[in-house]
C-alpha cells in the first residue's frame, strides 16, 4: 500500500471514529439535556430545543433553545458549550457562547421606566438580538473562582463585559450538583468579589429611556439628556465623596455616548450576600467601603 492510500485510510478511520464518537456523545448530551428539561419544571421553568449535537472531545451545540420562565420566554438560536467539567459533583469549568438571543411575551410597557425594562423592550423588537460569551473556572478546594468572561453585545443595545475573581466556595462541597437552588443560595450568601472589571457601552438603552420620558412630558429627548448632564455636573460639584463623583462621571460619560470601564480595587472586596440580600442597607454598607478606578473611552 503506497503512502497516499495509507493517508487516505487513516483519514477515513479518524473520520469514522470521530463520527461514531459524536453519535455516542450526542446521545449522552440529549439524555443530559432531557434530564435538565425535566428538572427545570420543578422550578416552574419549561424548556424546549430543536436539535443537539456533541463532540467526543466535550463540546456540544443546542439549536433553537426556548426557556419559558412563566413570565416571559428567552429564545436562543444557538447555544454552544465549548468546555464543561465537574469535580466531586461541583462545576469546575464552563465555557459557552449563545448567539442571537431574543425574548418574547414579557409584559413590558412600550414606555420603559428603567434599564431593565428598556433592555427587555428592545430585545422584544423584531431584529434586535444579543450574543453572549461566558467563561468560568472554579476551584472549590482552593476556594477560588474566576469569571474570566461574561459579555453581552447587541446592535442598537450596547455592550457589557465583566470579569472578576471571587472566594467563598467551600460550603459548596458536599451539597451535590443536583441541588441547584441550594447551591445558588449558598453562593449568594458566601461569595466575596476581590477583583472585578466592568465595561459598559450604551447603544440604545438610554435613548429608549429618554425617548419614553420625552414622549410623556411632551419635550425632546435631547433636552432631557442635556438636563440630566447638567444635574449630574451639579451633583458632582456638591459632594466631596470620591465614589459619588466617579459614579456621576460615569453616568455623564454614558449620556454623552462614551464607553466606561470600572475596575474594583482589590483591597476593597465586596460581599455579594450583603450587596444583594440585605437590601438598601447592605448596598450602602458595601458602597461606603468600596474603591474603584474609572476609565472613560
Amino acid at each position: 500500500m503506497d503512502v497516499k492510500k495509507i493517508v487516505l485510510v487513516g483519514i477515513v478511520v479518524l473520520a469514522a471514529g470521530y463520527i461514531g464518537g459524536s453519535i455516542v456523545a450526542t446521545n449522552k448530551a440529549e439524555d443530559a439535556l432531557d434530564n435538565l428539561v425535566n428538572e427545570s419544571r420543578s422550578y416552574g421553568v419549561e424548556m424546549a430545543y430543536g436539535d443537539v449535537s456533541a463532540s467526543p472531545f466535550g463540546g456540544a451545540t443546542i439549536d433553537e433553545l426556548i426557556i419559558d420562565t412563566g413570565f416571559g420566554k428567552v429564545l436562543i438560536d444557538e447555544l454552544i458549550i465549548k468546555e464543561f467539567a465537574q469535580e466531586e459533583g461541583v462545576l469546575s469549568e464552563i465555557v459557552l457562547s449563545a448567539e442571537d438571543i431574543s425574548v418574547a411575551d414579557f409584559l413590558v410597557s412600550d414606555k420603559p421606566k428603567d434599564l431593565y425594562e428598556a433592555f427587555i423592550y428592545l430585545l422584544q423588537q423584531k431584529g434586535n438580538e444579543v450574543d453572549l460569551d461566558f467563561a468560568l473556572e472554579v476551584d472549590v478546594e482552593d476556594d477560588k473562582a474566576e469569571l474570566e468572561e461574561f459579555s453581552i453585545e447587541g446592535d442598537d443595545i450596547g455592550e457589557v463585559r465583566v470579569s472578576m475573581e471571587m472566594t467563598g466556595l467551600k460550603k459548596l462541597q458536599g451539597l451535590g450538583s443536583h441541588n441547584a437552588l441550594l447551591m445558588g443560595t449558598v453562593m449568594l450568601q458566601e461569595l466575596v468579589i476581590h477583583e472585578a472589571s466592568v465595561y459598559l457601552q450604551d447603544d440604545g438603552l438610554l435613548d429608549t429611556l429618554l425617548n419614553s420620558e420625552a414622549t410623556q412630558k411632551g419635550v425632546s429627548a435631547d433636552s432631557l439628556r442635556e438636563k440630566a448632564i447638567e444635574r449630574g455636573q451639579q451633583a458632582k460639584a456638591n459632594t466631596n465623596n470620591k465614589i459619588e463623583q466617579q459614579l456621576t462621571d460615569a453616568g455623564i460619560a454614558l449620556l454623552e455616548g462614551d464607553a466606561i470601564t470600572l475596575t474594583l480595587d482589590e483591597d476593597t472586596p465586596v460581599s455579594v450576600g450583603q450587596l444583594l440580600l440585605d437590601g438598601e442597607s447592605g448596598i450602602q454598607r458595601e458602597m461606603q467601603k468600596v474603591k474603584f478606578d474609572l476609565d472613560i473611552d
